[in-house]
């Protein structure tokens, strides 16, 4: 059985245990006495002097019991601060849990309308802004912020192409105001919005590739910044796509010096790749947004504390 799909079975085992034979704290502190594996699902135990929670059979030696916290699942304990043990891997059944979350929440930020800030995106999950900031960042390798960039960054290059004009393009693609949308449109187009629409008339692109986890990288980019960040499976059809999107561009290959800073950072970027149970678009489109803010000098690392 593949590693996701034990993991699977671990959280529909843990969701379908039943909390009636454990249902006062008395009853649970007996069953972890007796180490009782018919009480895994029902309950996890914290341990305030170690700071980490456990399940009901773990072998690790007890703790008093005035030392002893009881929570209906991994989940509230992690929202009380404590950290699962190393021994049991309470944690197991929750990984799950945290990967859907993290899907809902990236689904929410691609759909159209402005996008919906850290709180809102906690709100909706039951979780703690810190909290869900944590297990967000910590699945995707980016903040909850960066990947709704991206996501508005694409809306914003369907938007250009799909309207009639710019203004139309502005509203559609989820920004406020057009000082708003102005002051980050070049930013993420790698161009002014009229060139953009132009399909690069009157600019010089120069791309590199690049090859990850998720297969080989495209990065195209202008005096003003990064304007195209494909991934697929070969550099071929990938250099089709970009001259498709930038008809009118004067194009050329880049230098080594760019070909190796795009190796590096892609290189630096490899674990954002790896997300386990986490869809290719998403994950592709975390891993470009990371690469696009680190070949503009500015990487968010997967440490920050901003939304």
């Amino acid at each position: 059985m593949s590693a996701v799909r034990e993991e699977e079975s671990e959280g529909a085992r843990w969701a379908a245990r039943p909390a009636g034979d454990f249902a006062d704290d008395d009853a649970r502190w007996r069953a972890v006495l007796r180490r009782d594996r018919r009480a895994d699902g029902a309950f996890c135990y914290s341990v305030v002097t170690t700071g980490t929670y456990s399940r009901p059979s773990c072998g690790s030696r007890h703790a008093h019991r005035a030392n002893t916290v009881f929570f209906a699942d991994p989940a509230a304990a992690e929202r009380a601060g404590f950290r699962p043990c190393l021994r049991c891997r309470p944690d197991k059944a929750l990984r799950d849990t945290h990967v859907e979350t993290v899907i809902r929440s990236c689904r929410v930020m691609e759909a159209s309308g402005p996008t919906p800030s850290l709180g809102e995106l906690a709100d909706a999950t039951g979780f703690s802004r810190f909290h869900f900031h944590r297990v967000f960042t910590s699945r995707m390798g980016v903040t909850p912020r960066l990947y709704g960039v991206a996501c508005r960054g694409d809306r914003l290059r369907r938007a250009i192409h799909r309207t009639p004009t710019i203004t139309e393009a502005i509203y559609e693609s989820g920004f406020n105001s057009s000082g708003n949308f102005y002051a980050l449109a070049q930013n993420l187009l790698g161009m002014t919005p009229t060139a953009f629409k132009n399909r690069g008339r009157g600019v010089r692109v120069r791309y590199a590739f690049a090859e990850c986890q998720l297969g080989h990288l495209l990065a195209a980019t202008t005096r003003a910044g990064v304007c195209s960040l494909l991934l697929g499976p070969d550099p071929k059809s990938l250099l089709r796509r970009l001259r498709d999107h930038f008809a009118a561009a004067e194009m050329t290959a880049a230098d080594r010096g760019f070909n190796r800073h795009l190796a590096d950072t892609l290189h630096r970027a490899a674990p954002l790749a790896a997300g386990r149970g986490i869809p290719w678009d998403i994950r592709s489109r975390a891993l470009a947004e990371w690469v696009r803010t680190a070949l503009a000098g500015t990487p968010e690392q997967a440490s920050s504390t901003e939304g």
